[in-house]
């Protein structure tokens, strides 16, 4: 029996206007490359193709870089909405002002996760890099959810998402409070920090570098009792999409993160239909190998249903790497797909 997939990762684009201290994305406009990023029509394209592979409504996760530095992103949302299935974005709420905010609600987006990564100014202005973008992130919430309407059954659903750093640390439990007790927040989801994206170099050992100090908690203990904590928060019935066994997970991750894996037992779901197209029409199951197919070479159903991919998810289902990625999103595939409804 052929697999669908549960749900698809879209990147719309790899610009990036923040200067992350967690992330080295928007480092891309200093990189040289001769690949264009996917047109609206090959976007279309693969939307439509989509539809050959799963008739269910699955998310179609948009990301970046930062996905609304592509003017055409709300046709892009609408079109995925007219043809069946749900969408979702992550973004850094910068550029969701009067106008934007509007465009967003009537394109019919599912849901939205904004990135917050500390409840002071100062913080979130620090590790994003750019001063301000606090005020824009509780502007954008303030705009979307005076746009959504009152139809609570059909209407935006409006996140947060916070990594958890050595910088932010003092910051995360206070954050969750007050994402729970405001009724403009649907949900919080909690990342715990890995290797920033885009290294030019990857250590094993980066988070031991002083160059990392201010990501990587320093105090194990620390760190354990917080996330025991939202772990007992989830339990009581806050909105933290992270179910507690995951939160649990992330103390085992921070003691040794290329280990936890083996250490617990756990199977990375990537295999289990998790796909992931990025900004140049590459298809992805893992972050850690080669990707299977480009949608500008072949249909993204004629590389589903091929033995390329289902050698590549034989692979993933009995991988025995040392690796930190699934510890974020991909802990388990509902962890993406159930927030929201």
């Amino acid at each position: 029996m052929k697999k669908t997939p549960a749900f698809c990762l879209l990147v719309v684009s790899k610009k990036c206007n923040f200067h992350c201290k967690m992330c080295n994305m928007w480092k891309n406009k200093e990189r040289k490359t001769e690949r264009e990023e996917l047109s609206i029509n090959e976007i279309k394209g693969f939307v439509q193709d989509l539809k050959n592979v799963t008739t269910e409504p699955i998310f179609i996760h948009l990301i970046g870089g930062e996905a609304l530095l592509r003017d055409d992103l709300c046709e892009i949302i609408l079109y995925i909405r007219e043809n069946g299935f749900n969408c979702s974005i992550t973004t850094n709420g910068f550029y969701i002002n009067e106008d934007m905010a509007r465009k967003i609600v009537n394109s019919r987006l599912t849901g939205i996760f904004l990135s917050l990564d500390g409840f002071k100014e100062e913080t979130h202005d620090y590790l994003r890099g750019i001063k301000g973008s606090y005020g824009r992130v509780m502007n954008a919430i303030d705009l979307l959810d005076k746009h959504r309407g009152q139809d609570k059954a059909n209407r935006l659903s409006i996140g947060i998402t916070m990594t958890m750093m050595e910088k932010n640390l003092d910051e995360v439990l206070a954050l969750t409070e007050w994402a729970n007790n405001n009724e403009k927040i649907n949900d919080l989801f909690l990342n715990a920090c890995l290797q920033p994206f885009d290294c030019d170099n990857y250590q094993r050992d980066w988070y031991n570098s002083k160059e990392y100090r201010e990501i990587w908690p320093q105090d194990h203990k620390k760190i354990s009792a917080i996330l025991e904590d939202l772990a007992l928060l989830k339990e009581k019935g806050y909105k933290i999409c992270n179910p507690p066994e995951q939160l649990r997970l992330i103390k085992h991750y921070f003691n040794n993160p290329y280990r936890f894996i083996h250490d617990q037992g756990i199977k990375c779901p990537r295999g289990d239909l998790a796909p992931e197209v990025n900004a140049y029409g590459d298809i992805n199951m893992c972050f850690c190998m080669s990707p299977v197919g480009n949608i500008r070479a072949k249909k993204f159903s004629e590389v589903w249903f091929s033995k390329e991919m289902e050698a590549a998810m034989e692979e993933i289902n009995t991988c025995k790497k040392d690796c930190d990625i699934a510890v974020n999103c991909f802990y388990k595939i509902e962890n993406i797909t159930e927030y929201i409804s």
